[in-house]
């Protein structure tokens, strides 16, 4: 029987919620869709509260901002492109990807650029992207499977 350490189970709940709140937002665009409305802020709030983390802590940015902006991918590539873009594009173009796929993809796009900043450059963004709820991550073994 494998150890699940305490870090895995917080890890865990956080996708959990991240994975709940994604789901909420879509059944009220739907309902807006056909209701015509939305609900109001304080409904929000409330609606907020019942799933955010009953313990106070380091909560991620997408539990505090509903209004994490999706990850909007380029229809050309470019290397003048930011990260954000270059990693929005290869996701768009590719489906779900490993972040060493992502690398790989970016190095056969930008042969010039160093591979070892590059690796530590998309490391940093794509945990950045999925905490803020812009891209999602489904952990496969001690992975991560990102998409957009």
């Amino acid at each position: 029987m494998a150890n699940v350490t305490e870090q895995d189970v917080i890890s865990f709940l956080k996708e959990r919620i991240t994975k709940l709140q994604n789901e909420l937002k879509k059944a009220q665009s739907a309902l807006d869709v056909f209701t015509g409305s939305s609900i109001d802020e304080a409904e929000e709030r409330m609606t907020e509260e019942l799933v955010r983390p009953a313990k106070a802590g380091r909560a991620s940015k997408a539990s505090k901002s509903n209004s994490a902006k999706a990850l909007v991918a380029p229809e050309e590539y470019s290397s003048n492109l930011k990260l954000d873009g270059k990693i929005a594009y290869i996701l768009a173009n590719n489906g779900p990807l490993f972040n060493t796929d992502i690398i790989a993809k970016l190095q056969e796009m930008e042969p010039e650029k160093d591979p070892e900043k590059l690796l530590k450059a998309v490391m940093v963004k794509l945990s950045s992207l999925h905490k803020a709820g812009r891209i999602q991550g489904a952990k496969q073994g001690r992975k991560f499977k990102y998409q957009l």
